[in-house]
């Protein structure tokens, strides 16, 4: 039997959700009606909160998906590593995602800061749950640190590490070059995540020791499909 001692957030929450969701992540959830509130407190879309005050300059935001896309992620060593992820950018500086591994809907809210991306929230959501609104997202306490500049091996934060750099990700969607990885490692597991400039995450794995030293337990989640809003 398979020794498992690992914390893998998005299994864990899909074991403990009531109810389950199929693959397909349809959402109309977009806040206070698609609105979204400008540093002077005037409103406008949020096409319009999250443009760039440079388009050559790199901000972390680009390690997500633009608003309005899908990604499909394939499967394999577990029936809740398949993902369905939805990306809205409601309010400036704040990125939601939903995703959907067949067992629960998990809603992620990040801040995009200058040099780190927090995570604001991570939980199970209802289907038709709307967004909560910008003065109640800004009400929350950071629960963890997502990502974090310099893009550099040793960067730390979190308990992850920054392992690898200019790394080549084959994916089912395509093959992406200069990947960097960021590593968690525990006493009998490892997780990795593969991020490329424009995407975001292109692949996890969670590797687990088992009672067989030669035979570990492997579970990748690797990006296999990007819809994109025209």
């Amino acid at each position: 039997m398979k020794r498992i001692s690992i914390f893998f957030p998005i299994l864990l929450i899909a074991l403990i959700a009531s109810g389950c969701t199929n693959k397909t992540t349809s959402l109309n959830n977009s806040g206070n009606s698609g609105e979204s509130t400008n540093p002077n407190g005037q409103k406008g879309n949020a096409e319009e909160s999250t443009k760039k005050p440079d388009q050559n300059e790199q901000t972390l935001l680009d390690y997500f998906l633009p608003a309005g896309s899908n990604a499909q992620f394939k499967g394999e060593g577990n029936e809740f590593a398949e993902l369905d992820i939805d990306f809205a950018h409601p309010y400036q500086d704040y990125v939601i995602l939903h995703e959907n591994n067949g067992g629960a809907l998990i809603r992620h809210i990040y801040r995009i800061e200058k040099d780190q991306i927090l995570t604001m929230e991570q939980k199970a959501v209802d289907l038709n749950e709307d967004f909560p609104s910008l003065q109640e997202i800004e009400a929350m306490e950071p629960i963890g640190v997502y990502l974090k500049k310099p893009f550099e091996v040793g960067t730390t934060f979190d308990g992850w590490e920054i392992v690898q750099t200019d790394v080549t990700v084959e994916t089912p969607y395509k093959t992406f070059d200069h990947a960097f990885v960021i590593e968690e490692k525990g006493d009998d597991f490892i997780n990795r995540k593969y991020f490329v400039e424009g995407f975001g995450e292109v692949k996890r794995e969670a590797i687990m020791e088992t009672v067989n030293e030669d035979e570990d337990f492997i579970v990748t989640s690797t990006l296999e499909s990007v819809t994109k809003p025209e």
